[in-house]
């Protein structure tokens, strides 16, 4: 039952699909993305491996059978040659063919492997977690590749609602200077050139909804689910004043893996030089049997015991050791490298949000200051005081501050995701 309700969730969760009054996270589209993209369905298939593994490694403490059969053909044979006296001479002295067959049953039983196996399955463990913990290291790569594509939708939105907000200010003005036109109190020109910032606008309309519309494939493609491009996206509420600044980001585990691994693996050189203790057994039947002297097909079978022992190994195993003594501290030295990148790359995340925050406050009285600018030009323009390109030019300015404002109140947010990110806390 449980393996059919998975089935149907795979089968299902590719195919998510939000509507239009649906509002989308950025943290939905972490969880979504872990779930469908195609490189998470990697963890089952390392475990599945594993066990496998795992399942051969505990056929070493069964016992091997091998089957072998042989026939021969040769030169020469072990005879028995004496000089007797003559009332001997009727002693016959057997005669071996030179021809000789066997069929044979070897079993072999590892009573001590010198724990070769049971140092073969710790490192099998190991190389499952470190596996596991590089398709987490992607997965957790792949949240930045989302963040990019999310607040872009939310720049392009921004510039959008900006552009439609000056297209209907240009063209209330525009009615009103063709009504004066024709009433012979304003010149042409002026209409001609609101008339031209219009079509303008629309050029950057069009770039901005392209651009737009590519960011939420992107986004989608990332997901594995459908987000129209007319989705509610939710521009998320971070707090970091009390964030603590310890990394626990996934690359980091992975080093610490590694280390583990190195241990094992010097660890499991000892295990080469181990005494082995084995028992065996055969059984057959051929010509000659265990007795050489009889050329006769006889069945046969032996048991015993047998002990190896490498009791010098010219210092391979203190090499082996110094070498991944070695590899510990190269990756040692990994980790610290990576680890103060993050700090560095850390701090510069918090300038980043401080820089942000200062920005906004004088964005918010530029802002200000620009649309009494604006207001006033728009009055001037109608009474003819100052011409259109003159009016265009404080609305742009007015347009330009109203972007530099949304711009940094979502690169803010950005910074704080970006931060999190760094220090692995999504």
């Amino acid at each position: 039952m449980k393996r059919i309700t998975f089935l149907l969730a795979s089968l299902i969760i590719p195919c998510l699909v939000f509507g239009q009054t649906d509002s989308v996270t950025i943290y939905d589209c972490y969880k979504l993305a872990e779930k469908t993209y195609p490189l998470s369905r990697q963890v089952g298939m390392l475990e599945k491996s594993n066990e496998l593994k795992i399942r051969n490694l505990n056929k070493n403490y069964l016992p091997q059978l091998n089957l072998n059969g042989s026939a021969t053909l040769q030169s020469d044979v072990t005879e028995l040659k004496l000089n007797l006296p003559a009332q001997f001479s009727f002693i016959k002295f057997p005669q071996i063919s030179k021809d000789m067959y066997k069929v044979s049953l070897d079993v072999n039983q590892s009573i001590y492997d010198g724990n070769i196996t049971g140092y073969q399955k710790k490192l099998e463990a190991v190389n499952l977690q470190s596996d596991q913990k590089s398709v987490q290291v992607e997965l957790y790569q792949l949240k930045d590749r989302i963040n990019q594509a999310y607040f872009s939708i939310f720049i392009f939105q921004q510039n959008e609602a900006l552009l439609n907000s000056n297209k209907v200010q240009l063209e209330s003005n525009l009615r009103e200077i063709q009504s004066a036109v024709a009433n012979g109190t304003m010149l042409s020109s002026n209409a001609d050139a609101i008339q031209a910032e219009l079509m303008k606008i629309d050029q950057q309309l069009i770039e901005t909804r392209t651009d737009r519309a590519v960011a939420f494939q992107v986004l989608s493609e990332l997901t594995s689910t459908s987000i129209p491009e007319n989705a509610h996206l939710v521009l998320p509420i971070v707090q970091i004043r009390s964030m603590p600044t310890d990394h626990s980001r996934p690359e980091i585990q992975l080093y610490d893996i590694q280390l583990q691994r190195t241990n094992v693996m010097k660890n499991m050189v000892n295990t080469r030089w181990n005494p082995k203790f084995n028992a065996f057994g055969q059984a057959g039947y051929g010509r000659p049997g265990l007795n050489m002297l009889s050329n006769d097909f006889s069945p046969w079978w032996m048991v015993g015991a047998k002990l190896t022992w490498n009791i010098w190994n010219w210092n391979l195993s203190k090499n082996e050791k110094e070498i991944y003594n070695i590899q510990h501290d190269i990756i040692g030295t990994q980790k610290e490298t990576f680890e103060k990148n993050l700090t560095i790359e850390a701090g510069r995340a918090l300038s980043e949000i401080e820089k942000l925050e200062q920005l906004l406050l004088k964005d918010e009285e530029i802002v200000a200051l620009r649309i009494r600018i604006t207001h006033t030009a728009s009055s001037q323009l109608l009474n003819g005081t100052i011409t259109s390109s003159d009016y265009i030019s404080r609305l742009n300015e007015e347009t330009m501050a109203k972007l530099a404002f949304e711009l940094h109140r979502i690169q803010l947010v950005k910074a704080k995701i970006s931060y999190l990110f760094t220090l692995g806390k999504l």
